[in-house]
């Protein structure tokens, strides 16, 4: 996904315009939009704007200018108004809850996400590899034709769908085989099709597999704020699939399905 600094000013010496001041009644404050997806990491803003396909990340000084307007309101801070202006913020009557995050590590490096062999120790179950195939195909075109949020969408969706089918216990032998076969199954079947598979047709491919198979996964995305990387993997039971086992602790969640 795109990644973008948004031309915003820094604030003047950490103080908000402020207008006179209003009643209660009249109080209003800067939350984020439904889509605008966001973590405060070590005093820095990073917003995943799901509609537009884009990361708008923040420095400390204009972090911490958006960060006294979510909590003391109005709109006349300058950062305010320009993610207004894009829809990432809008106004409210109810404050904006803050996540803060505060890590030592700042993610897990110059990572290269790819087909490790060490993350596929299990050989994919006879049949699954056409249904894979066109899992993955499927995942790409509405990705390449409808956009990253119709498809974060369509996630959503087939989750819902799929609660009340969701039967395989996670402790179960079953259930364990059909999670690395899938995992397995799509890192193989990845290198057939004519483009590069990257971490997001790859982990979406793999939730909607699983799902299909009884299967509850969390897709996630996580981000590192230096140097700036953004990577999606899924979760089952808590433990990751097909990928670094240490994501959950070295990247931030910033989104999961």
């Amino acid at each position: 996904m795109p990644y973008h600094h948004l031309s915003v000013p820094p604030c003047a010496c950490g103080h908000l315009l402020r207008s006179k001041p209003r009643s209660h009644a009249m109080e209003v404050y800067p939350t984020f939009s439904q889509y605008a997806h966001y973590v405060l990491l070590n005093g820095e803003f990073i917003i995943l704007d799901e509609r537009a396909d884009r990361y708008v990340v923040l420095e400390a000084p204009t972090s911490l200018e958006l960060e006294s307007a979510l909590i003391e309101g109005g709109e006349q801070s300058e950062v305010v108004r320009a993610l207004l202006d894009v829809g990432i913020l809008e106004l409210t009557s109810q404050r904006q809850t803050i996540r803060r995050v505060s890590v030592r590590e700042h993610g897990i490096g110059d990572y290269e996400w790819r087909f490790a062999r060490q993350f596929h120790q299990t050989a994919p179950a006879k049949g699954i590899r056409l249904r894979v195939l066109q899992t993955l195909l499927w995942t790409k075109a509405l990705l390449s034709t409808r956009g990253f949020h119709t498809a974060m969408n369509s996630l959503r969706a087939l989750k819902a769908t799929r609660a009340d089918s969701i039967y395989l216990p996670p402790e179960s032998s079953e259930h364990k085989r059909i999670c690395a076969s899938a995992a397995a199954a799509i890192a193989e079947v990845a290198l057939w099709v004519p483009y590069r598979v990257e971490c997001l047709e790859y982990s979406m491919s793999l939730s909607r597999l699983l799902l299909s198979h009884g299967i509850c996964p969390t897709f996630r995305i996580g981000v590192q704020r230096y140097d700036f990387l953004s990577h999606a993997w899924v979760e089952v039971g808590g433990q990751v699939l097909g990928d670094d086992p240490n994501l959950p602790e070295r990247m931030c969640p910033i989104v999961e399905i």
